[in-house]
Order: C-alpha cells, then structure tokens, then sequence
C-alpha cells in the first residue's frame, strides 16, 4: 500500500479518537509536509534512513514559503505522528513494529522572551485600574493566574467563584484549522477542554485581582472578556491587547508573555516550583523551569552570595 493511502486512511480513523484540535494539527502535519516528503512510497519501504534524511531536510529546508528551516519542535512533532502512522499500520496488519529511533539537530539558541519586571507590572496595573473595562480585566486575569490566551477567551462569569475566591479552568478557544487532501480547508471555533488533564485547573484569586473582579460585578451566562453572550477569540484579543500596549508607552512584551511574567514573579517572590507548575497547568515542573521562569542578574548575583 502506499503510504498516502494508508495516511487517508490513517486520518479518518484518528478522527473518532482524538480532539478536535489536536485532528486538525495532525491534518496540516500531513498534508503540509508529510504526505508530500513519501508520495507514491510503499510503506514497507520507509526506513530508519528515510526517516533521518527528512528530518534533516525539514530542519533545513521545511518552510513552505523556502525561507529556510522548521524548528526542531515542529519538527519533531510531525516525527511523532508518522511514527505513530506507521506504527498503527504495522499493528493493524499484524506486522513486526519496527523500532525507529531519531537523532535531531541541536535547537536553534533562542533569544528568550521578554517578562516585565516588578515595577513594570505594577505600573500596568495601576493603567489597569484607571481604564478598567472587559479587555483590560482580562490583562489582569492574566498577570495575577497565568492563564493561556485560550483559556481567558473561553472563560464565563459563571467560572468565577467570588465567595471561595476562585477561577475554575476548565476550557479554552481557539480557532482551528481544517485542511483537506485537495489543498483547501477552512477554519472553525472550537471550544473543548484545555491541552492536558493538568489543565483543568482552580486558581486562586489574589487581593488585588479579587478588587477588580468586584467592582466589574458578576453577569452569568456572559464572557468575561466582552461583558455578552459573544465570545472574543485570541487574535482579536491580542490586537486589542497591542493598542492598549502601544497607547499607554508600555514596554512592549507578547500577550503570552503576561503568562510568563505571572510565573517568573512567583518564582522570585520565594513560591514553590511544584505550585506554580500547578497554577500554570503544567504537565511537569521541569517544563515550568524551563520555559516560564526568567531569573535576572540581580537573582543570580544573589544566588552566588549565598556560597
């Protein structure tokens, strides 16, 4: 069989099985990138070495537009899913499974992302206060939880639990997109369940965001972010975000950064490594350390002085 015909095949069956989303993932994966790189191959001729010269190929030469390389992630992400493509091939026709270990290029050093600094998020705060409406509630719903741009644009009145100081986690927004074999596709908003179990979460409300929250005043069945019935989704959000960034002079960081800034304030004030993975939503902590926790000079000069 060939291999695009056993991926058609492949796709359809994963439909029942997985979210929506993480379907729609898989079809840009393939369609995109990898029924092209083994069109018109038998399956059983797909080797370990075809395997690693594409992952190559990808690092190097992978973006559609020919700018030059995927990164590693991507990369290794689209490995996953035709491992697992052949995998479920082989155990479907009763076949050996095949032991396919990959090398991958070293990940292209990042720049690492902006957080604001203490006094910084004071002073956003503080703007936060002065030009409180929908929008800018959820910057601070952001900055006092660290939740995902998702989770905020799914979030309802009816999340918040004001008595027991607590937001209940336990969905997110996002729009998908949908591409078909003939190289067309649309795109759809889907509301389902966050990325992993440790998503669904409670965060506590603080103080200062429990103030806000107040004065907004509860509205059940209504989005947080918009104040109706009518959700916001994330790339619109983030464009509104971006005025209020550039109309106040604000050192300009990402939405996301919000999140990151949320973790790295935790870390400094003295809180548990476990818990901040917990408020985050967090699979692991090492993925907390790793990618949302940005100690400073001052913190490492500190460090040292404790030697």
């Amino acid at each position: 069989m060939k291999f695009e015909q056993w991926a058609a095949i492949w796709l359809e069956n994963k439909r029942n099985y997985v979210k929506e989303s993480t379907y729609a993932n898989y079809l840009v994966a393939m369609y995109n990138h990898i029924i092209p790189a083994f069109q018109g191959i038998e399956i059983g001729e797909i080797s370990n070495r075809m395997l690693q010269e594409r992952i190559i190929f990808w690092s190097k030469n992978g973006k559609l537009n020919g700018s030059g390389g995927l990164a590693v992630k991507t990369v290794k992400d689209m490995i996953v899913i035709l491992k697992m493509c052949l995998k479920d091939y082989e155990e479907c026709y009763e076949l050996e499974v095949r032991n396919r270990t990959m090398k991958y290029p070293p990940s292209r050093e990042k720049s690492g992302i902006k957080v604001w600094s203490g006094e910084q998020q004071k002073q956003v705060m503080r703007l936060i206060r002065r030009h409180l409406d929908c929008e800018t509630l959820g910057y601070a719903i952001s900055l006092c939880t660290g939740m995902r741009i998702g989770e905020l644009c799914a979030l309802k009145w009816e999340d918040i639990d004001l008595a027991n100081r607590l937001i209940h986690i336990n969905k997110t927004l996002q729009r998908i997109y949908l591409k078909t074999a003939v190289g067309k596709g649309v795109t759809k908003i889907v509301i389902t369940t966050p990325k992993s179990e440790k998503s669904v979460r409670n965060v506590p409300i603080s103080n200062a965001l429990l103030e806000l929250l107040e004065q907004m005043g509860k509205q059940r069945g209504k989005y947080v972010l918009t104040g109706t019935t009518s959700y916001i989704e994330p790339r619109a959000y983030r464009e509104h975000y971006q005025k209020f960034v550039e109309q106040h002079g604000i050192q300009p960081i990402k939405f996301h950064a919000l999140r990151h800034t949320f973790a790295t304030r935790c870390i400094e004030n003295g809180a548990d490594y476990k818990i901040v993975s917990e408020l985050l939503g967090h699979s692991s902590v090492n993925l907390t350390l790793n990618l949302y926790v940005h100690p400073n000079l001052e913190d490492k000069r500190r460090c040292v002085e404790l030697l």
